[in-house]
């Protein structure tokens, strides 16, 4: 065995050992409860990949999975209560997995650090070449770095070895296989139920920036604050804009002689940073309990105040409560059969349950359709869809599509698909890769709508302009733009969409 596998092994087996040895002094795992423990305890590493195409795993597959499981607790060399992962790049690569649409908890330094909340931890991650780096500055009491490693290798899924369906999936899929080397290390999270589900009510008819405003909120005012460590008292967030797009460069005005003008700043850095504030923990359904749909409009969250108040009534309504609820969900249940109980809950459609199976509820086959998505499926898997309606059928008709495809994991791969639609990562891959644009539907207008259009300089394609697409579909355009509405309408507004 490789040096760097054994020193992997060695600490993972620490890891949990130590884990199980505290589970059994307190009668319970102590970082999540044995009901929600990381598959690795709950199962061992073995079993939890399926080749492309739905197959179990063979016997020689388990063994190697046995014997080299997800790296993790490793420490760095360099010191600085820095852990490393020991994931390669076709693993995790952090700007491809965590500003990408999934969690919106995490924030860019200017260090090119990004700083996030898992659980009740407040981690940085640090990219290197070719593994990742972490480093946590605060963490709940009685538990420890070992408790640390088992949250982390949950949070990144890395039970399930990404590099090996990837290599299945660019056998299956020529495209894939094209994108790839452009898009490694795109990896599914697997967050906490609630959060996930709170986090994607708040995203429908909206765009990443507005939805990262309204989690924050939501954790700032019912969450529970965090005490982080003096390690990040400096550290200062790079940017408002989470995708990564950069922002355009400012001017500013010089006086000289008596004379003003404009000038770039080329020769200085403008983006010193903002300060990365407070930290919150997620607030848990009991929490968001105090939420109330008028307390929530005031705060800005629009119509979407109805629907998280709702959702927490009827999930404090379940047999059990809402955690044992959503963990029977994630343990018990089929993909369809969780993605139809969520959206029995105010506010959530077959998009939103979708996500919400895909990123916490263990549902790797879920693939959420959005525009996007519908788009480059019907370019490259289901043609035959085409100009049909985004109806929650058309969406399972592209489900069934994409996973005839990539298999029992196709919510990974059309991961890596989704990303690469993305306005800013579209830009920096190959001509040839690049899905095409969509065609403008006609539309028949009057003279004087034309003429105004035409003084407009035209709308332009919808989903181009959004950089990390999150807005509901509506059918009646095939266009993911919400229509502009005063803001008299907007907090008028209780309809549910059917399409969220």
């Amino acid at each position: 065995m490789p040096r760097a596998s054994a020193v992997t092994q060695r600490a993972v087996t620490y890891a949990v050992d130590a884990l199980r040895i505290s589970g059994r002094a307190s009668g319970g795992l102590t970082a999540r409860g044995a009901a929600t423990a990381p598959p690795h305890l709950r199962r061992g590493w073995m079993g939890t990949t399926r080749a492309p195409g739905g197959a179990p795993p063979t016997r020689e597959s388990r063994s190697v999975a046995a014997m080299n499981p997800p790296a993790a607790a490793v420490v760095d060399e360099r010191g600085g209560g820095w852990v490393s992962l020991g994931t390669p790049r076709a693993e995790l690569v952090l700007a491809h997995t965590l500003p990408t649409g999934q969690s919106f908890r995490w924030r860019l330094t200017t260090r090119g650090d990004y700083v996030g909340v898992i659980g009740k931890r407040v981690v940085s991650m640090r990219q290197c070449e070719d593994d990742v780096l972490y480093r946590v500055h605060c963490r709940p009491a009685g538990e420890d770095a070992t408790h640390d490693a088992a949250a982390v290798a949950d949070y990144f899924n890395l039970s399930v070895s990404l590099g090996a369906l990837a290599t299945g999936w660019a056998k299956a899929d020529a495209r894939f296989a094209k994108l790839q080397p452009h898009l490694p290390g795109c990896r599914m999270l697997r967050q906490d139920p609630a959060e996930c589900l709170f986090s994607f009510i708040c995203s429908s008819n909206n765009h990443i920036s507005r939805i990262h405003g309204m989690v924050e909120r939501l954790c700032a005012t019912y969450g529970t604050k965090l005490a982080v460590d003096a390690a990040l008292s400096e550290a200062r967030k790079a940017t408002a804009n989470p995708t990564g797009t950069p922002k355009k460069k400012k001017k500013r005005k010089v006086v000289a002689d008596n004379e003003t003008k404009a000038e770039d700043n080329d020769d200085r850095d403008d983006d010193e940073g903002e300060p990365l504030g407070d930290f919150y923990s997620f607030p848990t359904v009991s929490q968001l309990t105090n939420a109330t749909e008028a307390d929530l409009r005031a705060a800005g969250f629009g119509y979407r105040a109805k629907f998280i108040a709702g959702a927490v009534s009827a999930l404090n309504e379940k047999p059990n409560g809402a955690d044992a609820y959503l963990r029977t969900l994630r343990h018990e249940c089929s993909y369809k059969e969780a993605q139809a109980a969520l959206a029995e809950l105010p506010g959530v459609g077959p998009k939103v349950a979708a996500c919400a199976c895909l990123f916490s509820l263990d549902k790797h086959e879920a693939i959420p359709v959005d525009t996007h998505v519908w788009h480059l499926a019907t370019e490259h898997y289901c043609a035959e869809l085409a100009g049909k309606s985004l109806t929650p059928r058309v969406m399972d008709a592209v489900e069934e599509a994409v996973g005839e495809v990539f298999g029992s994991h196709a919510g990974w791969a059309h991961n890596t698909l989704f990303i690469a639609e993305l306005a800013h990562v579209r830009a920096a891959l190959p001509e040839e890769l690049r899905t095409p644009p969509r065609a403008k539907a006609e539309k028949k207008t009057t003279p004087k709508k034309e003429s105004n259009k035409a003084s407009a300089g035209g709308a332009g394609d919808a989903g181009e302009e959004l950089d990390g697409l999150l807005a509901s579909p509506s059918p009646e355009r095939g266009s993911s733009r919400a229509p502009k509405k005063s803001k008299a309408a907007i907090a008028a507004d209780d309809a549910e969409s059917e399409y969220l």
